[in-house]
């Protein structure tokens, strides 16, 4: 009875693709605005020497945008992929709004104290709920409810499930990680990214047009 609830209602995907839009561009707006000018007294060396300092508040935001930028790419092909989405869908796409508007707090923890433990535990740990949310939402609609577009075949969606499937998977350990040598936590937090910004054959052609 409760499936069959999570199930019901099913729906355009317009609006959902429009409201998580406006969520992933407020996320990415707080996150530049850690970036704030240096407060110096006159004098060339010393406004350097302050935005020398603003490297790992630059550096850490650079990380956290091309974050956020791969999941709204992501979002995208997955709902371009879907016929319908159902109460399930919305959910679910909630839940990884949520993990992914907690960003800009660990974000900004790891720009102010970068390469400690606690900074980065909660950048990794909020990277794997995220991460992780997202493949839940994307095994949901493209295999278990069954709410791809005509012509996608499952085969596309397990291969598609299996590659969402490898970001948690890193960021599980840097999360693990982040104990013992958080360094290891802030390479997996650069590399994660890079990993999915080159296009992948299984994208296109779940998000091609009907």
């Amino acid at each position: 009875m409760i499936l069959h609830l999570f199930r019901s209602g099913q729906a355009e995907t317009d609006r959902v693709e429009a409201f998580s839009d406006g969520v992933l561009a407020i996320v990415i707006t707080l996150l530049v605005l850690e970036i704030t000018p240096p407060s110096v007294a006159d004098g060339n060396a010393e406004l350097w020497r302050s935005l020398a300092r603003l490297l790992p508040v630059i550096g850490a935001w650079v990380v956290s945008f091309l974050f956020v930028l791969v999941f709204w790419v992501s979002h995208h092909y997955l709902f371009a992929s879907l016929a319908k989405v159902d109460r399930g869908v919305l959910w679910l796409n909630g839940l990884f709004l949520l993990f992914i508007s907690f960003t800009p707090f660990p974000m900004a923890l790891q720009a102010r104290f970068p390469g400690t433990v606690p900074a980065a535990f909660l950048l990794s740990l909020a990277m794997l709920l995220t991460a992780s949310s997202f493949g839940l939402l994307r095994w949901y609609a493209s295999i278990h409810a069954g709410l791809l577009r005509p012509g996608i075949d499952q085969h596309s969606a397990w291969q598609a499930m299996r590659r969402s499937m490898l970001a948690p998977s890193l960021y599980l350990i840097g999360t693990l990680a982040a104990f013992v040598a958080p360094w290891v936590s802030l390479v997996i937090q650069v590399i994660v990214p890079l990993l999915f910004i080159v296009p992948h054959r299984i994208d296109n052609e779940l998000g091609r047009e009907p």
